[in-house]
């Protein structure tokens, strides 16, 4: 019996807002992120929600072919990537779409090798 790997990332997350629950799906978000200790989805329309999940458990859960966790705030999808550009010879600064913000995005020093071979694949 062949058990399909795909099968195993999840394919949605249920986000509670006051008392409404919303059933977000991996296909509608751009990136999550980090900031002052909470974890937020941003969908591809701009929208940001908060998650119960903490990113490293969102990391373990989601397929790493269309997610990757670029430092320590952001875990992004290839989709969301609109610009790329080195601003030194090991600095890798990402523009996202939807965009952050004023806030500059760069891949981790450490993962600039990793993060260019899974853009690759």
């Amino acid at each position: 019996m062949m058990i399909d790997m795909e099968s195993r990332y999840r394919n949605r997350f249920l986000v509670k807002l006051n008392n409404q629950l919303k059933s977000v799906s991996i296909d509608t978000i751009a990136y999550f992120f980090s900031e002052d200790k909470l974890t937020f989805v941003c969908l591809n329309d701009g929208k940001k929600l908060p998650l119960d999940f903490s990113l490293k458990k969102i990391e373990d859960e989601i397929n790493p072919k269309e997610f990757f966790r670029v430092n320590k705030k952001f875990l992004i999808s290839v989709n969301s990537i609109q610009e790329m550009y080195y601003v030194s010879k090991l600095k890798l600064k990402i523009i996202l779409n939807p965009n952050f913000g004023s806030e500059n995005i760069f891949v981790a020093v450490e993962k600039v090798g990793e993060f260019k071979s899974w853009l690759s694949k």
